[in-house]
């Protein structure tokens, strides 16, 4: 017989080309749980697919929650959005003025040279953070209208978690 995979606790034969009932008792017979060896995969996986499933159940529990009416202590959902994009917009940082940088490292080694680089696309980051977060609070005032992207960030706002 073929051992497809052998090892002290368990030992998987596939069987020789036989009857129908043959591979239905070898199939019954597996246990229902396997180690993730037994897949040619490190015994770790196990963790990181518990791991990623519980993040998902997570992920569908708060999507499950109401979108309308008030929030706990009588908060609407669009004033509890309003109130955490403020907050959020509050501790944005100052963008790193470059031009200055520039100015005081002179002739840049390659590793300025990246630095630079970075806080350019930070400073980027930190343009549309502002911007998206100031496109919000006007359009949950109704001053321009909610865009696919700004829905998106409301939602995320709204159950706490990191936009996309």
């Amino acid at each position: 017989p073929f051992h497809f995979y052998q090892s002290k606790d368990c030992d998987i034969i596939i069987p020789q080309a036989g009857h129908r009932d043959v591979y239905v008792r070898a199939i019954e017979s597996l246990p229902l749980v396997q180690s993730p060896e037994v897949f040619g995969l490190h015994a770790n996986a196990d963790i990181s697919y518990y791991t990623n499933a519980t993040k998902a159940i997570w992920a569908d529990l708060i999507d499950l929650q109401p979108r309308t009416g008030a929030a706990s202590g009588g908060v609407s959902r669009e004033e509890l959005i309003a109130g955490v994009s403020r907050d959020v917009a509050t501790k944005i940082p100052e963008p790193f003025d470059l031009p200055l940088l520039k100015k005081e490292i002179g002739v840049p080694s390659p590793t300025q040279v990246v630095l630079l680089q970075e806080l350019e696309r930070w400073n980027k980051v930190l343009q549309v953070m502002s911007a998206s977060l100031k496109d919000l609070q006007r359009a949950l005032t109704g001053e321009i209208g909610f865009s696919s992207t700004l829905e998106e960030l409301a939602v995320s706002l709204f159950n706490g978690k990191l936009p996309h």
